[in-house]
């Protein structure tokens, strides 16, 4: 299996989109057997898919991406992981162990104090 994430600054890039630069792992058995840092100069929608079906990538591990981008990967049956943060390697080492935090958390919006009656 072949696993791309976009990095930004040795970390995951928050958004894929606007990332150039990839870093593909080759897991075998539960184990990294390879690791290699490519660039993609095309960020374009189209440019991405072929980036990533030339590089046989089977898994995406990306921070953010758009709904349109989500079903076009999945319609080439590259799966999609998203709401990754940190760390390339961190990311990498706690998703093969099995405690990656998929789905992402809900983020939730409290409502400080009381809520007021209306008249």
């Amino acid at each position: 299996m072949r696993i791309a994430v976009p990095e930004f600054q040795g970390r995951i890039s928050p958004i894929l989109e606007q990332s150039n630069n990839f870093v593909v792992f080759t897991v075998e058995g539960g184990k990294i057997t390879g690791k290699e840092r490519v660039s993609n100069p095309d960020t374009s929608l189209p440019g991405l898919l072929e980036f990533l079906t030339g590089k046989r990538v089977d898994l995406l591990l990306c921070g953010s991406l758009l709904p349109q981008t989500f079903h076009l990967l999945s319609l080439h049956n590259i799966g999609v992981i998203w709401g990754a943060v940190g760390g390339i390697d961190e990311a990498i080492s706690s998703f093969l162990a099995g405690v990656f935090p998929y789905p992402p958390p809900a983020r939730k919006r409290w409502r400080w104090g009381k809520r007021k009656k209306w008249r």
